[in-house]
Formats: structure tokens, C-alpha cells, sequence
């Protein structure tokens, strides 16, 4: 049976290209199924400037928070075998001064929302794998200026994300990934992947699906 997977994330999953802006084909999403023998449908949720934790007071929907629960819930009564989320980048943003620690607790949130057992009566539960996102690129803050959305706080917390995301979600039963060990942004815009880093963390990504859905009984009922 074809598995299916929900992909929740910002420009990264959207496939904002730091070329030209435009939507590239060749994204990590789509790549799944041609980076392994993985064989699912794909359920595409990327939105660009996405945060995950802090809200936008000029645009609120980029909270991916508010958005959380209703994408779990939206593609009943199909089940979904695993959901990847990875956010976090646009909370580093100047204009919200977050530390690194404060984001993973946000996405703490997150996995507790996914271990609402509400959300799966009548099928079963998705095992959940979080990705840290790439590292914003050593050039990013000289190529925003001074009044830019990132600045050199916003690297170095970048740098402590993946740290202390296992740090937060180590009790829980999730699978962790750190984007940055096969992935880098692009130096045209110091935080958006090009075509060929999008095909490595889709292996990445593809291979560590592959381990946990091989891992998982067939469509098992979830006892709420």
C-alpha cells in the first residue's frame, strides 16, 4: 500500500529558489521518491516565511503553529504514515531576537500537539520526524546590511538550533534529523537551498523515512 507523507516547512519545503524566487521543480519534496526506493504520495505544505514559534502581527498566518493541528486533521479519513516538519529559520529573524532554545521549546509544542490522541480516532497515529533546518549562510548578515531581516545574533543561534532541539525533544518518540549535515543555503542569498542541495537532503530525508516506515506495523489501529 502506497504510503503517505505530509512535508510541513517553510521556503525550504516550498522550494523557494535563491535565484530567481520562483518555485523550483526540483525540490526536496518531490525528490523523495527518486532519491531511494521510497515509493509515496507526497502531501506538500510548505509556505513561504512560515515561523515556527513567533507571530507576525502583519501577517499571523505565517504561524505554523495555528496551522499545526488543522494539516493533521485535514487529510482524514486517509491515514498518514509519517509527517516531516521542519521549521525554524524565520523565527531567527532580527526582528524577533529568538534564542535557539526558546524555538526548539516552540517545537516541543509541536510534537505534544502530534501526540494528541483526538487527532487519529478511527486511524493511526503518523510517526513524526523533525528536522533542524539548515544553517543560515556565513554571508547572510553582510548580504542583509544593517536593517536587514538577519543579523549576526540570528547566525549564532542558528548554529545552537540543532543542540538544543535534541535537547527539548529527547523524551519524545520522534526521529530527529539535522539538515545541516547534508545540506548548505546557497551564497547567492545565504539562506535558501539550490537544486543540488535540495537532492542531498532529499536522500537524506528519503533514507531516514524509508528506516522508520520499514520499522512500522501495517496501518496498526491507534487506541485512543
Amino acid at each position: 500500500m502506497t504510503k503517505r507523507i505530509l512535508c510541513f516547512g517553510d521556503s525550504n519545503t516550498w522550494g523557494f529558489s535563491p535565484a530567481d524566487g520562483q518555485r523550483m521543480d526540483h525540490r526536496w519534496t518531490r525528490l523523495l521518491n527518486t532519491a531511494g526506493t521510497l515509493d509515496a504520495e507526497i502531501l506538500e505544505e510548505g509556505l513561504n516565511s512560515r515561523n515556527a514559534v513567533c507571530r507576525d502581527h502583519h501577517m499571523p498566518e505565517k504561524c505554523g503553529y495555528d496551522a499545526w493541528k488543522m494539516m493533521l486533521l485535514s487529510h482524514k479519513p486517509l491515514p498518514l504514515d509519517a509527517v516531516v516538519l521542519m521549521l525554524g529559520t524565520n523565527d531567527l529573524k532580527s526582528t524577533y531576537h529568538c534564542s535557539a532554545r526558546y524555538i526548539a521549546n516552540g517545537l516541543r509544542e509541536y510534537v505534544r500537539e502530534w501526540m494528541n490522541p483526538t487527532l487519529y480516532e478511527g486511524t493511526k497515529q503518523p510517526q513524526l520526524l523533525v528536522v533542524s533546518p539548515i544553517l543560515l549562510g556565513d554571508n547572510l548578515a553582510d548580504l542583509e546590511g544593517e536593517g536587514g531581516g538577519f543579523n549576526r545574533y540570528s547566525m549564532e543561534q542558528s548554529r545552537l538550533l540543532w543542540e538544543e532541539l535534541q535537547a527539548a525533544l529527547a523524551p519524545y518518540p520522534v526521529t530527529l534529523l539535522n539538515a545541516a549535515d547534508f545540506a548548505e543555503a546557497s551564497s547567492l542569498d545565504g539562506l535558501h537551498m539550490d537544486e543540488e542541495n535540495h537532492a542531498r537532503l532529499a536522500a537524506a530525508i528519503g533514507s531516514t523515512l524509508q528506516e522508520m516506515l520499514a520499522d512500522s506495523p501495517e496501518n496498526p489501529d491507534h487506541d485512543a
